[in-house]
């Protein structure tokens, strides 16, 4: 490296540190405070933690012990941390698995963080050069690359980097194609793309375990066009199909000459901020450090465009209650007192958004035999990762491998220690063969959530819920309310009745809006 290039290396090597301090110190000061991070912001905090271990020598020896030392003092000075689902009945419990949950999560995410370093060898599907030049081409050229580099480009363009950076007409027409209302802010469409992904990825492992074969012909089509027919990120793929939906198809030219010109199109009109985050990921440890802050700093701004999005969305729900009830009571002052019916108390009674997330999360605990279920299966998931990352001889870290492994054995201890001690003692509610509870189980659990809402709201709420009127209400409806997927944002498509097994969905559904007060 020539001597005059040092003084601007370590000019450039000062300014990223100080940038990545900076954004991962205001992320995690949002996440003391009990707020949650969106999509971009969970990758920026996961990309500035692995540079600060790759710029700061051994840091990761000094920082992981730090951070696993500090947490019950962050506990303590930052007590919105741990949001309390119980009220002061079960304060103790809840507080320690919520202590159990914190450091699973710092394991997770560390984790996760391992993984995506592990992830940044694509230089030998494709280097950084025949990245540059395969976009030259088909942005600048118009030269048509072949058919083998437009698939092993597409591969490095995986679902969550490529979901994160789609432009909003891009988005739309994901969600036309894909049968879901293209209705709310951007960071709203990708949760509910990312959330029909997820159907999709547990209608894989149904259709696995029943067999292709299984399948009619009808059911075999509509799996394959709902997926793009999948040989590389699913996002890219329904993003082709979208593109090339109202193209007709001439006769000389058969299905995989199709999909390949849609992948090319597509990659053609893909946003400079997803090629920016693309390259880097492609060889991330050759990038330059003016080129890591560049796409740190873009992606700064497209944070700042979702949260004025979410503001003015919020905005805009604000001026619309008020107007329609503004227009409601107009129209009640309009008609005569023979045709006046005034709501009554059960029509009127809602839950707000933190009620129904503490019921679901009172729901799934009190229902268990365990209470620390859901931990056990996280922590499992992340042992099986850990160890086969350890045995991998590529892993960029073995040591820092070792230490999450420690950091995991650790918290399986205190699991352990927490169920013998707790076990089922929490187990107040028994469900039924069908996931359904009794409405008197279903007050108990709105009596112990710790922002419980009146007597009147609670059994106004509980009958509403109760849409048959038998006495049961289904504990996957509640949690469904919680879930993206029930929040009234997807269109039932066929990937639903994939398996053939006759099955129907049911309508009987409670509603989102006459559950929940916006």
């Amino acid at each position: 490296m020539p001597k005059d290039d040092a003084p601007l290396l370590s000019r450039a090597w000062k300014k990223l540190l100080v940038s990545e301090v900076r954004i991962s110190a205001r992320l995690q000061w949002k996440i003391l405070h009990g707020e949650s991070l969106t999509r971009r912001e969970r990758r920026q905090l996961r990309r500035t933690t692995q540079d600060l271990l790759k710029l700061i020598p051994f840091s990761a020896f000094v920082i992981i012990p730090f951070m696993e030392l500090l947490l019950p003092v962050a506990v303590k000075l930052f007590p919105n941390m741990l949001p309390s689902t119980f009220e002061d009945k079960f304060a103790a419990e809840e507080k320690q698995r919520k202590r159990l949950r914190v450091r699973l999560e710092m394991a997770k995410f560390l984790q996760e963080t391992l993984r995506e370093s592990g992830l940044k060898a694509n230089a030998h599907i494709v280097g950084t050069d025949a990245f540059k030049e395969f976009f030259r081409k088909v942005r600048s050229t118009g030269e048509s690359p072949s058919v083998a580099d437009i698939i092993n480009v597409a591969k490095l363009f995986d679902n969550d980097l490529t979901l994160d950076n789609l432009s909003r007409p891009q988005l739309v027409s994901m969600c036309h194609y894909m049968g879901i209302n293209a209705f709310g802010t951007d960071n709203f469409l990708r949760g509910a793309i990312l959330s029909r992904l997820m159907n999709l990825r547990r209608d894989d492992q149904a259709i696995y375990a029943e067999g292709v074969d299984e399948l009619s012909t009808s059911e075999l089509q509509a799996a394959c066009q709902s997926r793009g027919i999948r040989t590389t990120g699913v996002v890219l793929l329904i993003l082709g199909r979208a593109f090339y939906l109202d193209k007709k198809q001439s006769d000389d030219e058969d299905g995989k000459t199709a999909v390949i010109q849609s992948l090319e199109s597509v990659m053609c009109g893909l946003p400079d901020n997803l090629l920016s985050e693309a390259e880097l990921e492609v060889d991330s440890d050759n990038a330059s450090y003016k080129q890591k802050l560049e796409v740190l700093q873009r992606q700064e701004e497209l944070i700042e465009d979702d949260q004025e999005q979410e503001e003015k969305e919020e905005v805009a729900r604000h001026a619309k209650r008020e107007a329609d009830e503004l227009e409601a009571r107009l129209a009640q002052s309009l008609l005569p007192d023979s045709e006046l019916h005034p709501v009554t108390e059960e029509e009127s009674a809602r839950m707000t958004t933190e009620q129904l997330k503490e019921l679901a999360e009172a729901l799934s605990i009190m229902s268990a035999k365990s209470s620390v279920l859901k931990e056990r299966d996280e922590l499992r998931a992340l042992m099986a990762e850990n160890l086969q990352a350890e045995e991998d001889p590529e892993s960029p870290s073995g040591a820092l491998t070792k230490r999450i492994r420690t950091m995991l054995t650790k918290v399986d201890s205190q699991l352990e220690e927490y169920d013998s001690r707790v076990g089922s003692s929490l187990q107040m509610i028994s469900a039924d063969a069908q996931g359904r509870i009794s409405v008197q189980d279903l007050e108990k659990a709105l009596a112990v959530i710790k922002h419980k809402p009146d007597d009147e709201v609670g059994q106004a709420v509980i009958q509403k819920l109760d849409v048959d009127k038998d006495g049961f209400v289904e504990i996957e409806h509640v949690l469904g309310l919680v879930r993206e997927e029930g929040l009234g944002i997807e269109v039932e498509d066929e990937a639903r009745t994939l398996i053939g097994q006759g099955r129907e969905i049911k309508d009987s559904k409670p509603r989102k809006e006459d559950i929940v007060q916006e």
